[in-house]
């Protein structure tokens, strides 16, 4: 095979291979939704112990991101392509983490007390989920203009946390007992506002990799 075919048909496993992170990342959060929703200990259990997959296999894309700079003298725009893959990548693991996080909280939210807040929180969790999806889209399709866009969602994301704090707040004055799972539900809230910022990280870097400029995606918060 000729040393630039071999090098192409890399950067495609290159590309598969975080599309196949990507859609573990997904259906851990997916799976930490439900487990919130249903109170399922069992499901959460699995999730914890499932994050494995998703950390061995960020080493494994990180090694071959090594070999092909070490071995295959990438010109620009393919460097530019690796580097951004090491750095999805990452982000995609720390979401791998909130999605472990989340479904650590679940004996929080079975109390009755926190009821109301859960259509919020899963709410908040799915939106995330759907910049992750379209974000990772736009990577594999070098789409710039798309990451900006995804990017732009971030900011609704942000509103959800501050409401959410608020109703949580609001929650501990009527029940100063509730105050430790509050508290406990409030770092939960905040996982899934990161969520959202590794996501428009994964945005700013698709961008770097298209236009081979660093941009930060930020949008004015209302």
């Amino acid at each position: 095979m000729a040393p630039r075919k071999y090098f192409l048909s890399q950067l495609d496993k290159m590309y598969q291979d975080v599309l196949r992170m990507g859609a573990l990342v997904e259906e851990a959060l997916k799976k930490s939704v439900t487990a919130l929703a249903s109170h399922d200990y069992d499901l959460a259990e699995r999730i914890i112990e499932e994050d494995r997959s998703i950390d061995k296999l960020q080493v494994e894309i990180e090694d071959h991101c090594t070999e092909l700079l070490a071995t295959q003298q990438p010109v620009a725009s393919d460097l530019r392509e690796i580097l951004t893959t090491i750095r999805i990548v990452d982000d995609l693991e720390r979401i791998g983490d909130h999605a472990r996080h989340l479904a650590r909280a679940v004996g929080d939210i079975s109390d009755e007390t926190f009821v109301t807040v859960l259509p919020s929180i899963e709410e908040m969790a799915e939106r995330g989920i759907s910049m992750m999806h379209d974000a990772l889209t736009a990577f594999v399709d070098q789409d710039a203009e798309q990451a900006v866009a995804v990017a732009e969602r971030d900011a609704a994301i942000d509103r959800m946390q501050k409401t959410l704090y608020g109703k949580l707040i609001d929650i501990v004055r009527d029940h100063p007992d509730k105050a430790d799972k509050a508290m406990n539900l409030m770092f939960m809230v905040r996982f899934l506002e990161r969520l959202g910022d590794h996501v428009r990280s994964v945005c700013e870097w698709v961008v770097y990799a298209k236009r081979g400029e660093h941009v930060e995606l930020r949008t004015p918060r209302k």
